[in-house]
């Protein structure tokens, strides 16, 4: 007995670890990634007739990196880490639970399809559901956030969270729109991803795996991996500016005034912010307002804001 307690425990902080080197290499771009899908860049015609844009302009992950690099330094590189960090742990840990897999953007930002299928399945959708609602609610704040966070996580809720969201936590997951949006995503890298899975490739053979399955198969399935960016993508741009969007509980905010930032917290740059937020004054009213509005003010292209990233790790996903 103590043998197989010890070896848990050597084998769960052995995961913390690799999940935190994971999260120390990919956490740039991740946040560099959220940062380009929250960037609110509305058109406005100029004088004579000219597209112009509002704010700031991101056009790559790359620029998105250099400009947070610029005006914030490292540590606004790192924004989010701690919270990611618990994030891909919990999921590990659930995944290995249910499925022994994961379907879900781990460090790696890849999306891996399970094979187990039925109740399981399921059971690990819904988990996997509430986890990550609050969780992308959580580090998508600490990513976007003007401000430089402390270690106390309690001082940092204060500043990410509105008064309602922290006076009613469950409020997290009535926030417009972001359940519908979350729970798409997670049913298509989940149930629809093993159903097409086991429709095009079979099930594995306990013995051979997949080396007898015939290569047109496999070329189908890494096409409907990569053509499924053609609804992950907007998903996940609109899932992003939701998560940004705090929840007053109904209640709109007024013009120029801003939720009391606890004593001591400072900004993280010095200059302007990296990106540019929607007014909480004009926030989105759901996932289908948030789509239109997204198409109407900035272009459908918006929505398609780092389709390569989801494209790349979701064919990547389907080898892992």
């Amino acid at each position: 007995m103590f043998e197989f307690i010890a070896t848990l425990l050597l084998a769960t902080l052995l995961m913390i670890v690799l999940m935190a080197i994971g999260v120390a290499i990919t956490m740039p771009f991740h946040g560099a990634l959220v940062r380009l899908r929250a960037n609110y860049n509305p058109r406005a015609v100029g004088l004579e007739g000219t597209e112009n844009r509002v704010g700031p302009t991101l056009r790559s992950i790359l620029g998105t990196l250099q400009r947070t690099k610029r005006l914030e330094g490292w540590n606004g590189l790192y924004k989010g880490a701690y919270p990611m960090l618990i994030y891909v742990t919990l999921i590990s840990i659930a995944s290995i639970i249910f499925i022994g897999g994961s379907s879900s953007p781990g460090p790696k930002g890849t999306y891996s399809v399970p094979e187990s299928g039925g109740i399981r399945m399921g059971l690990f959708t819904i988990v996997l559901t509430a986890i990550s609602l609050p969780m992308t609610i959580i580090i998508n704040r600490s990513i976007i956030t003007p401000y430089k966070l402390p270690i106390d996580p309690r001082t940092s809720l204060r500043v990410l969270l509105s008064q309602h969201e922290l006076a009613k936590p469950l409020s997290l997951y009535l926030t417009p729109g972001l359940l519908a949006a979350t729970l798409t995503h997670t049913l298509c890298v989940t149930i629809l991803a093993h159903t097409m899975r086991v429709f095009l490739l079979g099930t594995a053979d306990p013995e051979t795996g997949y080396s007898e399955t015939a290569y047109w198969r496999w070329a189908l399935f890494f096409i409907f991996q990569a053509g499924a960016t053609g609804y992950l993508a907007p998903l996940e741009v609109i899932a992003t500016r939701l998560s940004v969007q705090p929840n007053n509980g109904g209640f709109q905010a007024v013009p120029g005034e801003e939720e009391a930032i606890p004593e001591g917290v400072s900004y993280a740059g010095t200059d302007e912010d990296v990106i540019g937020l929607r007014p909480t004054t004009e926030p989105y009213e759901g996932f289908v307002d948030c789509a239109r509005k997204v198409i109407e003010e900035e272009g459908w292209q918006s929505l398609y804001r780092g389709w390569w990233w989801t494209m790349g790790g979701n064919v990547f996903g389907a080898v892992s």
